[in-house]
Order: C-alpha cells, then sequence, then structure tokens
C-alpha cells in the first residue's frame, strides 16, 4: 500500500467518534484482555519457594525409596522434552508475503500481523484491511475495527450479530452483513466507522466481495441471485447465474467474477467446474476452483480468463479456501497454505481445529 494511501487512512480513522461506553467498548475491553500483560504476584514468595522446595525434598525421597524396591526407575539430569502443547493461534506463513491473517477459529477471533500483533477475542466475523492495517470484527452486536498497535479504531452498534464482512481493497469502505431476528441485512460503512447505510434488507449470509475498484461489490439476495451493487449509481444488477449461490469473489484485477452453487462453479455465464463446491477464488489473475472429490484428496482447478482449463492438481485434506494467493487447506492435525501441491506445506499454526471460518490473509 502507497504511503499516501496509508496517509488517508489514518486521517478518516482519526476522524473517527469516541468509541460509545456501552456493549462495543465493553466488547473490546474483553477482546483485548489477552493482550494485557500480568505482573506476578510479589506477596507470599519465600514461603511459597520455601513450600515447594519442601515437596520436591520428599518427592525425591519417595521416588529413591520406589526405585530402591524396584518400582521406578529414577534418572537425574536428563529432562524429556515436552510435547508443544495445541494452539488455536495463527501464525504468518513463512515465505507468502502476507502482512497478516485473521480467522475465526472455534467461535473465537485469531489475528498475527507483522511485527507481532496479536489477538484473541470471542467474535462472529472478521476481515483484514488491505495490507492488514487494521481488523474489523463482529463482537457482540457491535462492528469493531482495531489498529495493530491495539488502538480502538471504532465501535458502530451493528443492531444485530455481524456474520460477514468484507474490507474494499481502497480500505475506504465495509460491507457487511448483519442477522437481526430471522433476516439478514446487508450494510455498507465508511472505514473511519461513519455514513453506515442500509443497502439490501433481505439478502443471504454469505460474503460480500469487492470489485477490484472499489466501487461495487457483490453479494446474494434473499433469492439466492448474485447481485452486484454500484456505489456511484446506486444501483443493483442481478446476474443470471443459477441459484443458490453459495460464494462469489471478484478477481484482484478487472471485473470478471466467480461465482459458486453447490454443484457448480461459474465464471461469468460460463460453467468452469462441476462437482461438490469446497471453496473459490483467484490465485494471481486465475481463477481457481477446489472440487471436493469423495475418498481422495479435493482436486483444485485453475482457468483462464475465457473460462479455458489451465490446470489441475491435488491438496491433502478440506480446502478452506483460496486467499492472499495461496490454497489453504485443513487435515486432521494441521492448516497449511500454498499454491501448488508441492508447496501445500506451510503450516499456519491452528492445531486440532474443529471450526475455522472467515479465513483471510492480506
Amino acid at each position: 500500500m502507497s504511503t499516501e494511501l496509508e496517509r488517508r487512512l489514518e486521517g478518516l480513522f482519526a476522524e473517527a467518534p469516541e468509541p460509545d461506553p456501552g456493549a462495543g467498548a465493553e466488547a473490546l475491553h474483553r477482546a483485548l484482555r489477552a493482550l494485557r500483560p500480568v505482573a506476578p504476584p510479589h506477596r507470599g514468595l519465600r514461603a511459597g519457594v520455601l513450600a515447594f522446595a519442601g515437596v520436591v525434598v520428599l518427592l525425591v525421597i519417595a521416588a529413591g525409596s520406589l526405585a530402591a524396591a524396584g518400582a521406578l526407575h529414577v534418572s537425574i539430569g536428563a529432562k524429556a522434552k515436552p510435547k508443544p502443547p495445541a494452539t488455536t493461534r495463527l501464525s504468518l506463513p513463512k515465505g507468502a508475503g502476507a502482512s497478516g491473517i485473521a480467522a475465526i477459529v472455534n467461535g473465537r477471533l485469531s489475528v498475527v500481523i507483522k511485527g507481532g500483533f496479536g489477538l484473541q477475542a470471542s467474535a462472529t466475523a472478521a476481515a483484514l484491511s488491505p495490507h492488514a492495517l487494521y481488523v474489523a470484527a463482529g463482537i457482540r452486536h457491535s462492528l469493531v475495527a482495531i489498529a495493530p498497535s491495539g488502538r480502538h479504531a471504532f465501535s458502530h452498534p451493528a443492531g444485530g450479530r455481524v456474520v460477514a464482512i468484507a474490507w474494499a481493497p481502497d480500505g475506504f469502505r465495509i460491507a457487511y452483513v448483519v442477522r437481526v431476528g430471522r433476516h439478514f441485512l446487508l450494510r455498507a460503512i465508511y472505514g473511519n466507522g461513519r455514513h453506515d447505510e442500509l443497502i439490501d434488507s433481505s439478502v443471504r449470509p454469505v460474503r460480500p466481495s469487492w470489485r477490484a475498484d472499489s466501487l461495487a461489490f457483490a453479494y446474494v439476495g434473499a433469492g439466492g441471485k448474485a447481485i452486484v451493487y454500484d456505489l456511484g449509481h446506486q444501483s443493483r444488477s442481478i446476474l443470471g447465474s443459477p441459484a443458490p449461490v453459495t460464494r462469489l469473489a471478484f478477481a484482484p484485477r478487472g471485473n470478471r467474477l466467480l461465482v459458486a452453487t453447490p454443484g457448480a462453479a461459474f465464471l461469468g455465464r460460463k460453467t468452469v467446474a462441476t462437482g461438490e463446491i469446497e471453496a473459490i477464488g483467484w490465485l494471481q489473475d486465475r481463477a481457481t476452483v477446489a472440487v471436493e472429490s469423495g475418498a481422495t484428496e479435493p482436486l483444485v482447478r485453475t482457468f483462464a480468463p475465457s473460462g479455458r482449463p489451465l490446470e489441475a492438481f491435488r491438496v491433502p485434506g478440506r480446502v478452506l479456501g483460496v486467499t492472499g494467493g495461496l490454497v489453504v487447506t485443513r487435515t486432521t492435525s494441521k492448516i497449511l497454505a500454498g499454491w501448488r501441491t508441492k508447496r501445500v506445506s506451510t503450516v499456519l499454526g491452528v492445531r486440532n481445529a474443529t471450526v475455522v471460518e472467515h479465513l483471510e490473509i492480506g
């Protein structure tokens, strides 16, 4: 991101209103609690050390007695290597050139950004701004934006549970979906937390996708059709792809839109893949579709702008998404990221995660 764009973003956030003392502030307090250092207690330290030493002496005596009886083998000086604990914290993929990574892991937001910023908090959705300068998250009934320093950029009451968030490529707008009762609403807000507006009062809980120029985004209407909303003209275009649409992905350049239904993927009006679609996205300028293959590993296919097949390769585990120029998969024990089969080997640091969603690499 250029220095000019970073300066404009900082200017927008500087104009943001102070956080309200209500649910948003309380949610942020909970979210950032993990970042605060905890000072060790000093009272009773000497007594605790003496008690611990006494316990150690008793254990050594007992171990010696058991060893003499042949019931225990005692080895002093050799320390067993502890097994690394299971973790749900993310780590930046090596060699990917990523600025940050965010995901909802087992219902908790996990964010890591270059420079050591890490965040753990209960959340329902998340999205990174361009170059991971900020993270937006659905926390309780608020849309919250946090800077890498931990500074609270803004907290906006959403009126319901935020279930999907998409940050525009230029960083100046955010589209998000809110569940209110049994209905899902699509809203758009400026990147500084101002000028929130209702776009559609009845949509499906599918994450919107921004066009490369940040002047339009695609979403799924209540009828399951893909819709492109033009911000400048405030107009909607309903696409002719079959319903129900389950995923949307605009190309990183141009205006090509990749759409998925449960049984097929479409690039414009052309059907490029059939089968159970696990994920769609873009690897550089190549439309990419991951198809579930039953007992065998998922098949990932890439396509030219015309829809012509380019290559196909298999990846281990389940494909979580195609994001940040990487194919992200989950095996039974870890999450991996890479471009081709031989390179899907970068561990993102999530172990034994049963539910991973909203995963984004920026």
